[in-house]
C-alpha cells in the first residue's frame, strides 16, 4: 500500500459514513411519509385542500425548510470538496509546493519517513522518471538516475507474455513524468492507488530520426533527460513515493484500442 493511500482510505471512510447517514435519514423521511400518509384499501380520499396532482398548495409552502433543504446539502458539498483536497494534492502536487523537497542530486537518497502531522509521507528530495504509453505497451527511462538500485528497465513474464518492466528503490520518491505516443492512455498503478490520464504528445513521437522519442535527449555523460522543462513538453506527471517491497501491474484504464485489455507492464519495488 502506498503512502498516499491511507488518505484516501480515510477519505473513502468519510464518503461512505455521509452516505449512509444522508441515504438512511433521506429513505425513512420518504418510507414514513409514504406509510403515514396513505389511505386504506377502497377508502374515499376526503380531498379536503382540493389537491391536483402536479401542483404543489401554497398555503403550505414553508419557506424557512426550503431554505435548510438548500443550505445544509451545499455546507456538507463545501466540507466534501475541502478534504478531498489533501488527498488530490498529495498525487498531483507540483514540484514547487514542498513536501518532497527538490529533485535529488547524483546519488542523493529521498529518504521517505511518514509524517503524522500532515497524514502523509514526506521526503527530502524527489527522482524523475519518465514513462510513455503506447498501442499497445509501455516505454519507461530511468533519465539521469546513475545509481543501479534506484531504477532500472527491463522486461519480465506476465501471464505467459512478455512485458516491460520498472524496477525502484523502497523508501524513494519518484516524479513519473508521462505522455503519450498515439491515443489517451490512462496509467494505474494498481497497488499505490494512482492513476491518470495521459494524453497524445507531439514529443513522444520519433520526429528527428534519432531513434528516441522527441522528448529526450542525449546527454554528455551518456544517459537521456528530457529535451526541455516539463511545463514546455506538456505532459502528465504524478508522485509514486515507493514505501513497501512488492511486485505489481501497471494497467491502461483508459480503452485505447484492441489490446487495451493486454496493455501491462510490472512495477518492483525492491529493497
Amino acid at each position: 500500500m502506498a503512502g498516499i493511500t491511507p488518505l484516501f482510505d480515510n477519505l473513502w471512510n468519510e464518503y461512505i459514513l455521509w452516505s449512509f447517514l444522508v441515504g438512511g435519514f433521506t429513505f425513512i423521511w420518504l418510507y414514513h411519509h409514504s406509510l403515514w400518509y396513505r389511505s386504506d384499501e377502497d377508502e374515499e380520499w376526503d380531498n379536503k385542500d382540493a389537491i391536483e396532482v402536479g401542483v404543489f398548495p401554497k398555503e403550505y409552502d414553508n419557506f424557512k425548510l426550503e431554505v435548510t433543504w438548500t443550505v445544509i446539502p451545499f455546507l456538507l458539498i463545501v466540507y466534501l470538496a475541502l478534504i478531498s483536497w489533501g488527498p488530490l494534492d498529495a498525487v498531483w502536487d507540483s514540484t514547487e509546493a514542498g513536501g518532497y523537497g527538490d529533485e535529488c542530486a547524483d546519488g542523493e537518497y529521498s529518504n521517505l519517513t511518514w509524517s503524522q502531522n500532515d497524514g502523509r509521507y514526506i521526503a527530502e528530495c524527489y527522482h524523475v522518471i519518465y514513462i510513455e504509453a503506447y498501442q499497445w505497451g509501455w516505454n519507461f527511462d530511468c533519465l539521469t538516475l546513475s545509481v543501479p538500485d534506484l531504477c532500472e528497465v527491463g522486461t519480465a513474464i506476465v501471464d505467459g507474455t512478455p512485458a516491460a518492466s520498472l524496477s525502484l528503490k523502497q523508501g524513494e520518491v519518484y516524479l513519473a513524468v508521462m505522455g503519450s505516443a498515439d491515443v489517451t492512455h490512462a496509467p494505474w498503478f494498481v497497488s499505490w492507488g494512482v492513476k491518470e490520464d495521459v494524453l497524445y504528445s507531439q514529443g513522444a513521437v520519433d520526429r528527428n530520426g534519432d531513434g528516441l522519442s522527441d522528448n529526450l535527449m542525449l546527454t554528455q555523460n551518456g544517459e537521456y533527460d528530457l529535451s526541455a522543462p516539463l511545463g514546455e513538453l506538456g505532459l502528465t506527471s504524478v508522485w509514486l513515493p515507493a514505501d513497501n517491497v512488492e511486485d505489481f501491474l501497471l494497467l491502461c484504464t483508459e480503452y485505447c484500442g484492441d489490446n487495451h485489455a493486454y496493455m501491462v507492464a510490472l512495477i518492483n519495488v525492491h529493497s
